[in-house]
C-alpha cells in the first residue's frame, strides 16, 4: 500500500500562498518501498518484504557455485501529491540510511523503475534478509504485483541508464545521491504521475556477501526513512482575468495592464476553467416560419434549441432563417428521364443545368431560387430527372449548362455565381457558374466521369458515354467542379441514376412500381424571403436547419399497407444521417423504432436482406431497404427520423435535425404484402491474396496559409507511419493502378470527426476495421481487426472512416484506364483540398510495347507501399 509522507518547510508552505515566485525546499518521504530477493522458486512461493523495516541491495551469498543470491530495493515517493503542478524541478537529494553491512565502500546504483509495482503486507522475521513468503501485491523478482502481474524481465523493468550512483561505505549512516538524472525523473514523474515508479537500488552484484540494508519507511526510527529533498521553484501565482467579449486568460498576479480593466480580475488563484466571466449577448434566431430573432447569451439561446447568430451581433441587422412547419406538403417524385432519341441501341439524353423558382414549402412566403436539371428544352426540377439504364446497355447523357440569371430580364447567360464564391479553396479561382457532372458510382471512362477541373461554363456542354458495365444499383449524379461543389450541390444539382438488369427484376414480391420511391435527403437553411441560405465564406462543415427530401422540406407521403422498397440517398454537404423508422413518434432516438430490411447498398444488391432498426449513412453513401407497413393501422403516422451528431459521432443530441418525413399509413392493402426473397444475388468476394498492392492514406486536418487557417487531408504515406508521399490535389499523383489488379487501400483517420471516403471507377468491398491510438505522433493499433457486419458487406463506392480508425477497402481496378479522383464526401472538405487523383496505367508489357522510352520511366517510377 502507498503511505504519503510529506515534511514540508514553514517557508515553503508560504510561498506556496502568495509572494513572488523563488525556489522552495521541501522533504518527503517514500509513499512504498520494498525488496527484491533472486531466491524465489516456484513462482507460488516469491519472496518480498513489503512491510519490513528493511530493504536490501547486493548480493548475500553463493546457492551454488557462480550463482550469487542478489537483493534489490525499490523505492518511489508521491511527487505530484506533494510539489504543485507546473514547477520546475531545480535539483533533488534522496537520502537512504544503511544500517548493515558487511563489507566496506560498495556502489549502489539508482535506475528508473519502467512499470508500476506493489507494497504489501510481507514482513520478514529477524534481520530480514532471507525475505518472506509474499502478500497480495508485493513486488517480488518475478512480480510486479504479486500473484497476478509479472515484470517483462525477472528482477524489474528499469532504464539501462543509472539515474546516479553513489558509493555506500561499511560504517552505519545516511548515504545521499543528487544528479542531472535524478533531477530529470522528478520532473518527469510531477510532468506524467502516472508514470511515477520510483527507483530501483542495485547494489555489487559481481562478489559474494556485498548486500547493503538500507532503513525503510516502515522503520520505527522515523529520522533514518528513506527521505527525498526536492529543490523547485514553483509556478507563477495567477488569476482569471474576464474580457469584454466574454472570453477567459490567465494572467501573473498581480495583473497590473496585463488585465483590461481591473473590475473584470477574477483574484488570484482564480481559473478560466470553468469561465465564470460574463457572456455577451447576440441574435438569437428562433426556430419558427416567421423567423423571430432575440437578442440572449449563446447559452441561452443554444439551450433553448435555437441558433446564436454571433456575439454581438444584433436583430436589427440579421435575417434569421425561417423554420417552417413540417408534414404539411406531400413528397415529390422525381421524374424518369426520356431520352431525345435511340440510335443503334443507344439513348442519347438531353440533362440541361438550369436556374428556377421552385416552391420548397407551402409555408414560405416566396418560391426559392435553385439550380436543377431538366431533359426539356424548357423548364426544370431540383432534385433533376431519375435516369433509368440498364446493365451493359450504353446510354449518350448531353450535359449542357444553360445557367440564366433569372433576377434580369431577358434570363441572359449567368457570369457569375448565384452564392458568394471564396476563393481561398483550390480551383474556387473566381466567381463564375461552372460546373461539370460526375455519376457517382459509374464504372466510366476517365473522360466521362466528371473530372472536376474538366468544367465548363454557361453556354457550353459536354457529352459523356455511361457503358454500364457493372451490377443494377442506386447510383447518383451531382456536380463536381473543383473548389465549388459544395455551392452547385446546395443549389440543387443533382439526381438519381438507376441501374436495373433482368436478373433483379426477376426477383419475385420485391416491390416496384408506385412501391419504389427514390429518397434524397439533404439539408437546408433559408433567409426570412425563402432564399438559401448558405455561409460566404468556407467552413469546415454546412449544416442545414431543415431537412428536404426530394427537393421538398419535410415532407409526407401516403403509404398502402404493404411493403415498400425506399433508395435512401444521403445528399447532404455534411451532415451524416442515422435514419429510423418510428411509428407513432417523432422522438430522436426512436424509443421503439420499427425493423426493416436492408437489401443493398451502393453497389447493389446484398446476397441476402439484413434486418436492421436503424442504419448510419454518411455524405454520397445509399441505402436500399424494404419497409412493411401492413402491421400498422390506417391513419398510423411512421416518421422517419435522424438521430446522428453534427458533426459525426459528436456528441448524442448536439446539432442533430430529427425530422427527415412522414409516411402516413392509408386502409388500402398494397400490393406487396409475401416475404421478400431470402436470396438476392450472388457475390464474387475480393481476396486479400491477389492484392498486389497495400496501399496507406491518413485523414488529417492541417495548417493552412494566409487565406485559411486550416485544410482538410488524405494523406498517402509510405505505409503506416511512412514518409508522407502526397497530400494535396495538385500534388504529384503517387497511386498507379495496373489495369486488371487488385489492391488494398487502408484508411488512418487521425481527425476526430467520420469522413466518408469515395473512390472513383470502382466498388470495392470493406476488409476491415481496426481502432488504433496515437502515441508520440505514431498510429499503433489496438486489438484485432474486426470484418465489416452484414450490411456493409457488399458492394460499395464510399465508406465512414471513423475517428482513431483504420478501415481496409480492397478493389479491382479493370476496364478503364486513366486518371480519377478519390476524397472525402464531405462536400467542404472535398473542396478545401481532402481529395487526390490515382492513375489507371495498362499493365507494364502493354505499356512497353505501346511507349517503350516514356512507359519503362512510369514503371520505374512507380512507389510500392506495403502496410
Amino acid at each position: 500500500m502507498r503511505i504519503p509522507r510529506i515534511f514540508i518547510g514553514v517557508a515553503a508552505l508560504a510561498a506556496f500562498a502568495a509572494g513572488p515566485v523563488s525556489a522552495d525546499i521541501l522533504s518527503i518521504g517514500a509513499s512504498q518501498d520494498n525488496s527484491m530477493f533472486s531466491e524465489n522458486g516456484d513462482t507460488s512461493n516469491d519472496l518480498s518484504n513489503g512491510a519490513g523495516d528493511y530493504f536490501f541491495a547486493g548480493a548475500t551469498k553463493d546457492s551454488s557455485p557462480g550463482d550469487l543470491v542478489l537483493r534489490r530495493g525499490l523505492v518511489a515517493f508521491d511527487i505530484a501529491g506533494s510539489v504543485p503542478a507546473g514547477s520546475a524541478i531545480n535539483s533533488v537529494t534522496l537520502t537512504l540510511y544503511m544500517s548493515r553491512s558487511r563489507t566496506q565502500n560498495e556502489t549502489v546504483d539508482l535506475h528508473r523503475v519502467l512499470a508500476d509495482w506493489g507494497e504489501g503486507t510481507s514482513h520478514a522475521n529477524g534481520e530480514e534478509g532471507e525475505g518472506i513468503t509474499a502478500t497480495t501485491n508485493d513486488a517480488t523478482w518475478s512480480h510486479r504485483l504479486w500473484p497476478g502481474t509479472t515484470w517483462s524481465t525477472p528482477g524489474g523493468d528499469f532504464a539501462a541508464i543509472a539515474s546516479d550512483t553513489a558509493t555506500v561505505g561499511g560504517q552505519n549512516g545516511i548515504y545521499s545521491w543528487s544528479s542531472a538524472g535524478m533531477t530529470s525523473d522528478v520532473q518527469s514523474w510531477l510532468d506524467t504521475p502516472a508514470n511515477d515508479y520510483g527507483w530501483i537500488v542495485i547494489g555489487n552484484e559481481a562478489d559474494s556477501r556485498v548486500v547493503k540494508r538500507f532503513n525503510s519507511l516502515e522503520n520505527t526510527d522515523s529520522s533514518r526513512r528513506p527521505a527525498l529533498e526536492i529543490n523547485f521553484t514553483p509556478p507563477a501565482l495567477t488569476g482569471a482575468c474576464c474580457a469584454p467579449d466574454g472570453s477567459c486568460s490567465v494572467v501573473l498576479d498581480p495583473p497590473g495592464a496585463t488585465c483590461i480593466s481591473p473590475d473584470l480580475y477574477q483574484g488570484a488563484s482564480t481559473t478560466c476553467d470553468p469561465n465564470l466571466c460574463p457572456q455577451p449577448a447576440g441574435a438569437c434566431c428562433i426556430a419558427d416560419v416567421a423567423g423571430t430573432c432575440n437578442e440572449v447569451t449563446e447559452a441561452a439561446c443554444t439551450t433553448a434549441g435555437s441558433s446564436f447568430q454571433g456575439e454581438f451581433s444584433t436583430c436589427a441587422a440579421t435575417d434569421c432563417p425561417i423554420i417552417p412547419t413540417p408534414y404539411v406538403d406531400a413528397l415529390p417524385l422525381p421524374a424518369v428521364a426520356v431520352p431525345v432519341s435511340v440510335q443503334d441501341g443507344v439513348a442519347t439524353y438531353d440533362m440541361a443545368m438550369r436556374e428556377l423558382q421552385q416552391q420548397l414549402h407551402s409555408e414560405f412566403p416566396n418560391p426559392t431560387t435553385v439550380w436543377g436539371f431538366s431533359d426539356q428544352p424548357s423548364g426544370g426540377g431540383y432534385p433533376g430527372p431519375t435516369i433509368e439504364a440498364t446493365s451493359d446497355q450504353t446510354i449518350k447523357v448531353n450535359w449542357i449548362n444553360d445557367l440564366r440569371d433569372t433576377s434580369v430580364a431577358g434570363d441572359p447567360l449567368r457570369t457569375t455565381h448565384y452564392l458568394p464564391v471564396d476563393t481561398c479553396p483550390h480551383g474556387a479561382d473566381d466567381q463564375s457558374p461552372k460546373t461539370v457532372v460526375h455519376v457517382h458510382g459509374a464504372h466510366v471512362t476517365a473522360d466521362s466521369d466528371g473530372h472536376p477541373e474538366a468544367t465548363f461554363t454557361p453556354g457550353n456542354q459536354v457529352s459523356y458515354i455511361y457503358p454500364n458495365k457493372q451490377l443494377p444499383a442506386t447510383i447518383w449524379y451531382h456536380d463536381h467542379a473543383l473548389g465549388i461543389t459544395r455551392l452547385n450541390v446546395y443549389m440543387g444539382l443533382a439526381g438519381f441514376y438507376l441501374i436495373r438488369d433482368a436478373v433483379e427484376d426477376a426477383l419475385e414480391d420485391l416491390p416496384s412500381g408506385e412501391y419504389e420511391i427514390p429518397l434524397a435527403i439533404q439539408d437546408r437553411s433559408f433567409n426570412a424571403d425563402a432564399s438559401l441560405e448558405y455561409p460566404p465564406i468556407w467552413q469546415d462543415h454546412f449544416f442545414g436547419e431543415t431537412m428536404l427530401v426530394n427537393g421538398k422540406v419535410w415532407p409526407y407521403h401516403n403509404v398502402k399497407r404493404g411493403k415498400y422498397r425506399l433508395r435512401l440517398l444521403n445528399g447532404c454537404n455534411s451532415r451524416t444521417l442515422t435514419l429510423e423508422f418510428c411509428p407513432g413518434s417523432k422522438t430522436s432516438p426512436c424509443p421503439s423504432p420499427a425493423s426493416f430490411e436492408l437489401i443493398g447498398q451502393e453497389g447493389g444488391l446484398l446476397p441476402a436482406p439484413v434486418s436492421l432498426t436503424s442504419v448510419t449513412l454518411g455524405n454520397g453513401e445509399r441505402a436500399d431497404v424494404v419497409v412493411d407497413f401492413a402491421p400498422y393501422a390506417s391513419d398510423t403516422e411512421v416518421y422517419l427520423v435522424n438521430s446522428a451528431p453534427a458533426p459525426f459521432p459528436g456528441t448524442p443530441g448536439v446539432g442533430v435535425v430529427s425530422d427527415v418525413m412522414e409516411f402516413r399509413v392509408q386502409e388500402q392493402a398494397g400490393d406487396f404484402t409475401e416475404p421478400i426473397p431470402a436470396s438476392l444475388r450472388e457475390m464474387e468476394v475480393l481476396r486479400e491474396v491477389d492484392a498486389v498492392e497495400h496501399r496507406t492514406f491518413e485523414l488529417s486536418k492541417a495548417e493552412g496559409d494566409a487565406c485559411s487557417p486550416h485544410v482538410w487531408e488524405v494523406v498517402t504515406t509510405d505505409g503506416l507511419n511512412g514518409a508522407v508521399l502526397g497530400s494535396r490535389w495538385d500534388d504529384e499523383i503517387t497511386e498507379y493502378p495496373e489495369l486488371g489488379t487488385t489492391e488494398v487501400w487502408s484508411f488512418a483517420n487521425r481527425s476526430g470527426i467520420t469522413h466518408p471516403m469515395h473512390m472513383h471507377l470502382v466498388m470495392f468491398q470493406v476488409l476491415d476495421r481496426q481502432a488504433f491510438d496515437d502515441v508520440g505522433g505514431l498510429i499503433v493499433p489496438i486489438g484485432s481487426p474486426v470484418p465489416p457486419p452484414a450490411h456493409e458487406a457488399g458492394w460499395k463506392d464510399t465508406v465512414q472512416v471513423g475517428p482513431n480508425e483504420i478501415v481496409r477497402v480492397i478493389a479491382r481496378f479493370e476496364d478503364y484506364t486513366g486518371l480519377f479522383a478519390y476524397h472525402c464526401h464531405i462536400l467542404e472538405h472535398e473542396d478545401h483540398e481532402m481529395m487526390r487523383q490515382f492513375q489507371v496505367v495498362p499493365e507494364p508489357a502493354q505499356m512497353l510495347m505501346l511507349v517503350p522510352g516514356i512507359v519503362t520511366l512510369l514503371v520505374l517510377g512507380r512507389r510500392r507501399m506495403r502496410i
